[in-house]
């Protein structure tokens, strides 16, 4: 008789055949419906008919159970139940299930790309009609087979899997369907609560029943209509293990209506070392796409199509959109020298890298670029300490002119770099140029109706965008939130007037993109001249005051480079001029260069951003932050040992199930014993074979309600039998004793949580 059989019909338990039968057969129809619902909603509207489908999964579950019957006789018919395999090969005509698979997930991927404006690359080919009905037909082959062994064998680790593969396919696929997953939960419940020592009863049946039905219910009522409330839940799950992981981030992050955020905090944010005497922007975020007043990365789908490969090809010939602008000095032959920028992140956001747009290299830190907008750290929990290295003069990024090697090389260096940045330029006219459809009518009308520049270039259109910002607005910290009909830069531009940097910057991206000039929001922070000066040794503290958004302007030939236009942030017409005809010399920290007497250093803007503050409040709040920071590290390795600990239990025990069944019938009865007395013992009872048989009897009567007097006793005379006199154990006696070693798990006993915890993690012990 096989072990499930001999777990599922024990003698006392009130179990009804026919139930069982009926039940059995129930359970494998809700894991079999819920697989296929599931399946069949993915297709996306080119799914087969759900009632053959549903007819060749259910023939296919018929001729296992037929099996498993006629194995009891003819141990050969087991062969049964792939039956159904041969005859849909035969229907099908052997072919099409590759293609049809792979139109399957063409549909899962094409839908991904459309709700997310994905990228990923779809499977080449076009599937038939008759290539999905045979992917689908084996699939449901498949799919029946499958339900029919977790039930036969009443696995709920298999049932749990099945469930856990469908939610996930489903949740990918965005074809997230309530009623099939509940048919799987349903299945799986009802699986686990009638399996192992568990008999079949009625009330165990209408318990599952019944939950089963209100479950049903609710995904009824959900399957055609929408919820935000999961949206918002996964959202905030979302940023909760952001939080935890890299810290709780103090800017927008492009969301315009979060714009009062940016100076709320005075604690420091980052600590910068840098070389040489000069303003730097420190981008931690930018953001080349505008959707519902908030900016976010460029969509995968951007870099899908026509795209695909083109930054790996630009890596293969070392272009690199983050050190472009770098490579340019480097190749112009008259490069400013090169300054080594150290950042330590305090309480600012760990997953960002901020680093300046000039940058070249970053070192002694693990990052990783993420297509050729951010750059995030590879750790756990982020990054705190890393060196940038940077290339950049002290004049203002709107005076930057490409050299003419650009378009003439005159080295194999210089026409392997005009040629990858060709590509690249390409790329970045169609992607960074497109200015909000709702925004562009007033755009137009505010900046650009009356504009008529002969010189018409980046400075020019820059001073045209200051010009109609210093009179149409004013700065503000309190932008004031839009109302929610309204598109804030269009409220800040016509209706408040007024706004912060964040305002300022979106409303330049936005501009520069109506006139044509690829640009990009971007936020970090702004280290401005005045620290470095004023630092003893080129080190300087930045705050939340210090926090900054501006705009990125992509310049022909050189690349990425900051521009602002937020007052105080930027120079005047007559200072830009002076400039120009000024050497663009960069002056060494105090730390480096300590005579710092007679030098000609022309006046940089020194910004809004305001000064470490050292208050008892301050104090208090760093020393929330670490505990909380703390706090989070320590329940997020409290879930990893416990995963990791379930995962050793789950293996552990499937390991011990399936070496036991090779195992002979002595084998048997010593792991039993083994384990007997190992529960026995967690239940502060000492116990060995053959010793005070009747106070152990007696304690464990008294300890746990489930064991009878006398019933250890007749147990320990079961053991001995085996193990002392070498006698076989009949099926009915090696039943009684892994009944009783069942009741030692006290399933229906009040227990503490250690308890709980010591009985749960025993078999680990046991097990091994």
């Amino acid at each position: 008789m096989k072990q499930a059989e001999i777990r599922r019909y024990r003698p006392g338990e009130r179990t009804n055949p026919y139930l069982t039968a009926g039940w059995m057969a129930l359970l494998a129809a809700l894991l079999l419906s819920g697989s296929l619902l599931a399946m069949q909603r993915l297709w996306n509207g080119r799914a087969p008919s759900l009632a053959a489908v549903f007819a060749t999964a259910a023939l296919s579950a018929l001729c296992g159970t037929a099996a498993d019957f006629a194995a009891k006789r003819i141990p050969a018919a087991q062969l049964l139940a792939l039956a159904p395999v041969p005859a849909v090969l035969i229907v099908t005509g052997f072919r099409g299930y590759i293609v049809g698979g792979r139109a399957w997930l063409n549909t899962m991927l094409d839908r991904w790309n459309t709700v997310h404006e994905g990228g990923l690359a779809l499977f080449s080919g076009t599937a038939s009609e008759r290539d999905v009905w045979a992917f689908a037909l084996l699939a449901a082959v498949l799919i029946g087979l499958l339900s029919w062994y977790a039930v036969s064998r009443q696995s709920s680790r298999l049932a749990a899997f099945i469930s856990v593969f469908w939610l996930l396919l489903s949740l990918f696929g965005e074809g997230f369907y309530p009623l099939a997953l509940v048919l799987l939960t349903a299945g799986q419940l009802g699986l686990h609560m009638t399996s192992g020592s568990r008999a079949i009863t009625r009330r165990a049946v209408a318990w599952c029943l019944g939950i089963s039905a209100v479950l049903c219910a609710c995904a009824v009522g959900l399957s055609g209509t929408e919820m935000p409330s999961v949206d918002r839940l996964r959202q905030n799950i979302k940023q909760t293990v952001h939080d935890l992981r890299y810290g709780r981030d103090t800017l927008p992050q492009g969301e315009l209506s979060q714009a009062n955020l940016l100076h709320e905090s005075s604690e420091t944010m980052l600590n910068v070392h840098t070389e040489q005497e000069k303003s730097v922007y420190l981008r931690g975020f930018t953001g080349g796409k505008y959707e519902n007043g908030t900016w976010k990365p460029l969509p995968d789908a951007v870099y899908g199509g026509e795209n695909i490969g083109m930054l790996d090809w630009l890596q293969t010939q070392g272009f690199d959109p983050f050190t472009q602008s770098a490579a340019y000095y480097r190749l112009t032959g008259d490069a400013p020298e090169t300054n080594t920028v150290e950042v330590s992140v305090k309480n600012a956001s760990r997953d960002a890298v901020y680093a300046p747009a000039s940058m070249e290299k970053v070192t002694d830190g693990d990052v990783r670029e993420r297509r050729d907008a951010l750059l995030k750290g590879r750790g756990l929990l982020g990054i705190r300490n890393y060196t940038v290295t940077e290339v950049s003069g002290t004049r203002p990024s709107e005076l930057m002119v490409a050299e003419s090697w650009v378009s003439s090389p005159q080295t194999e260096e210089q026409a392997a770099y005009a040629e990858a940045e060709s590509v690249y330029r390409s790329f970045v006219y169609d992607a960074y140029t497109a200015a909000d459809e709702d925004l562009l009518p007033m755009l137009n009308r505010l900046f650009w109706q009356d504009y008529d520049d002969e010189n018409d270039g980046v400075y020019s259109a820059l001073s045209r965008i200051r010009e109609v910002l210093k009179a149409q607005v004013r700065y503000s910290e309190a932008a004031g939130a839009a109302p929610n009909n309204a598109d804030p830069i269009a409220y800040f531009l016509t209706d408040s007037r007024k706004g912060n940097a964040v305002l300022y910057a979106s409303a330049t991206v936005q501009a520069l993109r109506a006139h044509g000039i690829p640009a990009r929001y971007a936020e970090g922070y702004y280290l401005p001249i005045a620290k470095t000066q004023s630092s003893a040794d080129g080190t300087a503290a930045l705050t939340g005051q210090d926090a900054h958004a501006w705009a990125e302007v992509y310049f022909d030939g050189i690349g990425w480079l900051p521009v602002d236009a937020t007052p105080g942030y930027y120079f005047d017409a007559v200072a830009l001029q002076q400039m120009v005809s000024l050497p663009d010399t960069v002056r060494k920290t105090a730390a480096i260069d300590e005579d710092r007497s007679g030098a000609d250093q022309v006046v940089e803007p020194s910004g809004i951003g305001g000064s470490e503050q050292s208050k008892p409040l301050t104090v208090v709040k760093n020393v929330a932050a670490v505990g909380f920071g703390i706090a989070g590290i320590i329940i997020v390795l409290f879930t990893l040992l416990l995963c990791a600990m379930e995962l050793t239990r789950v293996f552990l025990l499937w390991n011990a199930e399936r070496r036991r069944r090779r195992m002979s019938i002595e084998e048997r009865v010593r792991q039993s014993q083994k384990l007997m007395f190992k529960l026995i013992s967690l239940w502060g009872i000492d116990a060995a074979l053959g010793w005070e048989t009747a106070a152990t009897d007696k304690a464990l009567a008294d300890t746990l309600p489930s064991v009878k007097p006398g019933e250890y006793e007749r147990v320990n005379g079961l053991l001995e039998k085996t193990i002392y006199g070498g006698i076989a154990l009949e099926p009915f006696e090696e039943r009684a004793l892994d009944l009783f070693v069942q009741r030692l798990w006290g399933r229906n006993v009040k227990k503490s949580w250690k308890m709980r915890l010591k009985l749960r993690y025993a078999c680990l012990l046991a097990a091994k």
